[in-house]
């Protein structure tokens, strides 16, 4: 029991820590009971009544956590480690929340709150599927609440708590301060917030991607349940609904942090194949081809094998990708990821856990599936089976790749990963594409069981024609080249044409309608990266006359001097003003097209942004401007901050010499000469008496000017007069007269250029992929409500 300190606040941290054991513990009883009440017995019912009870109050007791930590980080309550480490008293609200899931012991409440709260729609839609499901997926949640448990036993570790003190923590023993009770006193104010995560997009997108890995587990949870049950067919109808919902989940959080990407970070795009973007993507094409595959098995009853395979795949990939964030493996190959971490082994159990028991008992029931007959090659099961196995194939390229870390730390070795993320997998990528690409092609025009091979050639061959047109036409307007690019561009307006096709001729004669508009929204998306990212333009060119650096710099970016305009592609771009909220400094820059240069008139202004933290470092914001044809994305490469050591007027002191008539003194490129002292005093009081102090500047770059500097006492108040000399950003100030001389001290004050230099690249025709999301996120909506809301009686044509 912790003895409490001077402005502790134990009590709710303690309820923290209750709430938690309460919930983990009631999970457990809640999976007992659900398998006890799968017995033939009289206590059967009141089983699965407790069952449900207990994990209601699992459910609440786990907000009652949630709600403490919450507590605490929005009261500031600095003594506990992980309030101090991801919070500040000068955060701003909107930020505060993102406080919460900034660690892993938040993360992993948060995604239990997900997956919990989908536990509670399964105990209305499961039916007489419950009893079965629920105890698989409770093996779920009981990972994510074991691992904030914060239970030591000895030198072993089961999870880690939120609610630890600060003074408790092992980094901190011995220190002289927390042997203070009053030690809170002098811990004013945490660590903050990475200044990465200080965005709007990072508000909304870890939660999406924590819902997209809870929705995961529920397809798992059927399949391993159905396996458990011998019922090999029918979990397939309440599965795939979950399923889309997880590929719609984890999408949108995927997407979510590609937009945090192209709005906050500096890469120049909104995808860098970084390894904690890798770990999230592979489950999401795993749960592609699951899909694909289980509509395969419930139309034709087959394939259960493949299907079972890809759906435990799908649920492992979210725990390996839990163990590669959170492991500190990736920590010198992601900025993302987390730092090493004592609780790897923890999820490297459960990791495997989750694969080889499901593989075991895969293997023991396989033999008891349909024999499946020889596919035709013209059926849309074949081509869909293929599609299936070319995204398992692609999964596997990235994660190998990015498990070289994993490879490295278990055997030794020094494997080095990628040097260009982008290029290397781009180019292993690309052939994937192609081919999937193709596969949605062909599948649409083809039918389960046998097809009149003339029709589909007739059908493709038309298709091809108008797709060979479209590549051409595109090719030479958008200067698409390299062979490998235009067969890819060929492949995705071959698959978008057929869609189209598809939604045009069938919308009133099938209910897949919902998957020919997201096969539509994914080859858009395909065809807006080829067209933003393989032609983008870097219009930032350096024609300020100023050297950046070297030749590289040179050629990306532009040095703006405030108030001075400079020609950037087809515009005149002015840096015209500062201005600062809180620690970020936002920087304008007005564009005006060429033919209205020097009307005044403004095509539109950018506001890129230096967000300064001393703890963590200093982060560039970039911003951009959205047009239907094109993005123009800028963002700083560097900016002049102001040190706090200028006055008002941006002048700061970097000298102070005494000089005597006539003397000479030398401030940059200029002369400074002393020509002549005048001393007045009135009436002999030496409490009103002024000295003035004429001088003469010779510059270099100026010419030659005349100042007078002033010291002076009026009723015995001193007063200064400064010189200043604006062409050449200097201040001139009498400082005082030498007590052993007759010479007087001269301050030289300079002020720095305010200048930033920018990159901005113009990306054409990025719009076609957020409108390709917008379409795809919409078929999949489509598809999950005629699942789950509607009759769903199976039209589809020649079943």
């Amino acid at each position: 029991m912790n003895i409490q300190y001077i402005g502790e606040h134990l009590m709710v941290g303690n309820l923290g820590r209750i709430f938690i054991w309460l919930s983990f513990l009631s999970l457990i009883i809640s999976a007992l009971l659900f398998v006890f009440s799968l017995k033939k017995t009289e206590k059967k019912a009141l089983y699965s009544k407790l069952a449900g009870n207990l994990y209601w109050f699992h459910f609440i007791t786990l907000l009652g956590a949630i709600g403490a930590l919450y507590y605490l980080i929005g009261n500031h309550c600095f003594e506990f480690s992980y309030v101090w480490q991801y919070s500040s008293r000068e955060m701003p609200v909107k930020f505060m929340i993102s406080c919460f899931w900034a660690g892993q012991e938040g993360s992993y409440l948060v995604w239990a709150f997900w997956q919990g709260l989908i536990g509670l729609i399964l105990l209305r839609t499961a039916k007489d599927w419950k009893a079965w499901v629920m105890p698989v997926f409770a093996t779920g949640q009981f990972f994510l609440l074991s691992m904030v448990l914060g239970l030591n036993l000895g030198s072993f570790s089961i999870g880690g708590s939120p609610f630890n003190l600060l003074r408790d923590m092992p980094s901190n023993a011995g220190e002289e301060l927390f042997k203070q009770a009053n030690y809170l006193s002098f811990l004013t104010d945490g660590n903050g917030l990475n200044p990465l995560l200080e965005n709007i997009w990072m508000i909304i997108h870890p939660p999406s991607l924590f819902l997209g890995y809870a929705v995961t587990i529920v397809s798992f949870s059927y399949a391993v349940a159905s396996l458990w049950r011998k019922e090999y067919h029918s979990w397939l109808k309440p599965a795939i609904p979950w399923t889309l919902a997880g590929i719609l989940a984890l999408g949108n959080g995927i997407i979510l942090g590609g937009r945090w990407a192209y709005e906050s970070l500096t890469f120049g795009g909104f995808w860098a194949w970084d390894p904690v973007e890798n770990a999230s993507l592979v489950p999401w094409l795993l749960l592609i081809a699951t899909l694909h595959s289980m509509i395969i098995a419930r139309k034709r009853f087959n394939s259960y094998n493949t299907t079972y395979f890809f759906t435990i795949l799908g649920w492992f990939f979210v725990m390996y990708a839990t163990y590669l964030t959170r492991s500190g493996v990736l920590g010198e190959t992601s900025v993302h990821s987390f730092g090493e971490n004592a609780l790897s082994t923890q999820m490297i159990f459960f990791t495997a856990l989750f694969l080889i028991l499901p593989i075991v008992l895969l293997f023991l029931r396989k033999k008891e599936f349909p024999k499946k007959d020889n596919d035709d090659v013209m059926t849309r099961e074949f081509w869909m089976l293929i599609g299936a196995i070319i995204v398992l194939i692609s999964a596997f390229q990235v994660t190998a790749t990015t498990s070289i870390p994993v490879f490295n730390k278990l055997f030794g070795t020094g494997i080095a990963p990628p040097i260009d993320n982008i290029h290397f997998y781009n180019t292993w990528q690309m052939p994937f594409a192609i081919v999937i690409a193709l596969g949605i092609a062909i599948s649409q025009y083809l039918w389960y069981g046998p097809n009149d091979t003339k029709q589909f050639l007739r059908k493709i061959s038309i298709a091809s024609g108008i797709s060979l047109i479209l590549t051409v036409l595109i090719a030479l307007g958008d200067h698409v080249t390299g062979a490998s690019l235009l067969v890819l561009l060929f492949s995705i307006l071959l698959a978008t044409v057929v869609s189209i096709d598809f939604i045009i001729h069938y919308i009133k004669k099938t209910t897949n309608v919902g998957g020919a508009f997201t096969h539509v929204g994914f080859t858009l998306f395909l065809l807006g990266v080829v067209l933003a990212f393989s032609n983008s333009q870097i219009i930032s060119r350096n024609t300020s006359g100023l050297n950046a650096g070297n030749e590289t710099e040179n050629q990306d970016n532009l040095i703006l001097v405030r108030g001075v305009g400079k020609p950037m592609g087809k515009y005149m771009v002015t840096y015209t003003n500062s201005k600062t909220k809180g620690r970020e400094t936002f920087y304008q820059v007005d564009f005006v097209k060429m033919k209205d240069a020097g009307t005044g008139k403004i095509d539109f202004s950018l506001h890129p942004s230096l967000n300064v933290n001393t703890r963590m470092g200093n982060v560039y914001n970039p911003d951009t401007k959205h047009f239907l044809d094109k993005d123009i994305y800028t963002f700083l490469s560097f900016a002049q901050q102001n040190t706090g050591e200028a006055d008002a007027e941006g002048y700061s002191k970097s000298g102070e010499e005494p000089m005597n008539l006539h003397d000479t003194l030398r401030a940059d490129r200029n002369f400074i000469i002393l020509e002549d002292v005048k001393t007045t005093m009135v009436n002999e009081d030496v409490n009103n008496a002024s000295i003035v102090a004429k001088l003469k500047i010779m510059s270099m770059s100026n010419g030659s000017m005349e100042t007078e500097i002033k010291y002076e006492i009026v009723n015995g108040e001193l007063k200064q007069t400064d010189g200043i000399l604006e062409p050449m950003n200097l201040k001139l100030r009498f400082e005082g007269v030498a007590p052993d001389s007759k010479a007087i001290h001269v301050g030289i004050y300079e002020r720095q250029q305010d200048y930033i230099v920018m990159k901005a690249i113009m990306f054409p025709f990025i719009g076609v992929l957020w409108l390709g999301i917008v379409v795809l996120f919409s078929g999949l909506t489509y598809s999950i409500m005629r699942r789950t809301m509607g009759k769903n009686k199976d039209k589809e044509i020649k079943q």
